[in-house]
């Protein structure tokens, strides 16, 4: 109901009753409503600002199960890797080592993504950081997977060929025990018997009678015969799978350029053709166009002690 409003009017000393004209009335009405509106917005602001709504708080507790859950796959990526880092390190310096192949350089396992926008769809997301990181594990994981993958695969197909492989390998000397008279030069640096410089030595020198008979220590085609400089008549055989050796300063040779031949047969005897001061062998092993110790080759017909005898005696310069 109305309330009707009085006011007391001293002249007449009566109650006179209040009437309110039109612009009056409005007013009264507008500055209800005005204030009415702005409880409404102030309400409307402090809820929407300090208060959840109910799809707000769900929202909210299932964008925190997702934080925890990137946060889990994050740790367990990292703990995965380390796995990874492993597999890696063996199939380097082990298995890959085993079969002489060359370690997967590091700018092929691990490199980087191209392009600076990869990730900037992701960057809008709520905690952008975790999300774009874990992306990145995850991308980076996939490569180096493929990486390991294919390189399994090789070593797979190294295993397929390890006979025909053992049996080109250099595994025996090149002049049996009983024609060796000692090794008079060993790998490595060393003063040049005639020229009295220091130079790489890049064989071993095995010092036997003239006409002594030497052997192809594996498997493999002749890649050259013939005269070679300081080297004199040398023969060189390609074993294939990387590996080549080299018999200098013979006196004859008995094979021709292209044959192929076999672990154990005769290919020369000893002389001292080219720079050589005395009757020996020059023997060269070279791996992927690298020369090796050729001692460490010897393994197949000494034993461990005669082995390691072997080897000191071929490092010692």
């Amino acid at each position: 109901m109305a309330t009707t409003k009085y006011h007391f009017n001293k002249n007449t000393l009566t109650y006179e009753q209040v009437k309110l004209s039109v612009r009056q009335r409005i007013w009264v009405v507008m500055t209800h409503l005005i204030s009415g509106i702005g409880v409404g917005v102030v309400f409307f602001l402090v809820s929407t600002y300090f208060f959840d709504s109910p799809y707000e708080r769900q929202l909210k507790k299932e964008n925190k199960l997702l934080v925890a859950q990137y946060k889990v796959l994050s740790r367990r990526m990292d703990e995965n890797q380390k796995v990874l880092d492993d597999l890696q390190e063996r199939d380097n310096h082990l298995y890959r080592a085993i079969f002489n192949a060359e370690p997967i350089p590091e700018s092929v396992r691990r490199p980087g993504y191209g392009g600076t926008n990869r990730y900037e769809s992701l960057l809008d997301m709520p905690n952008s950081n975790l999300i774009v990181s874990t992306t990145q594990k995850l991308d980076m994981m996939s490569k180096e997977l493929y990486v390991q993958t294919n390189s399994y695969d090789e070593i797979v197909e190294l295993i397929k060929t390890k006979e025909e492989r053992m049996n080109c390998i250099p595994a025996i000397r090149p002049i049996s025990g009983k024609d060796m008279k000692g090794v008079s030069s060993g790998f490595g640096m060393r003063l040049h018997p005639l020229w009295g410089d220091i130079r790489m030595h890049t064989g071993i020198d095995i010092n036997a009678n003239a006409g002594s008979a030497i052997f192809a220590t594996g498997n493999g085609t002749v890649d050259a015969v013939g005269w070679d400089g300081g080297y004199g008549y040398r023969v060189i055989i390609d074993h294939g799978f990387g590996y080549k050796t080299l018999y200098g300063h013979c006196k004859t040779t008995l094979v021709r350029q292209g044959q192929r031949v076999t672990r154990g047969q005769k290919i020369a005897t000893v002389g001292m053709t080219g720079d050589a001061s005395g009757n020996h062998l020059h023997y060269e092993v070279r791996v992927k166009n690298k020369c090796d110790n050729p001692a460490k080759y010897f393994f197949m017909d000494l034993t461990p002690e005669e082995y390691d005898e072997m080897m000191y005696i071929s490092e010692n310069r």
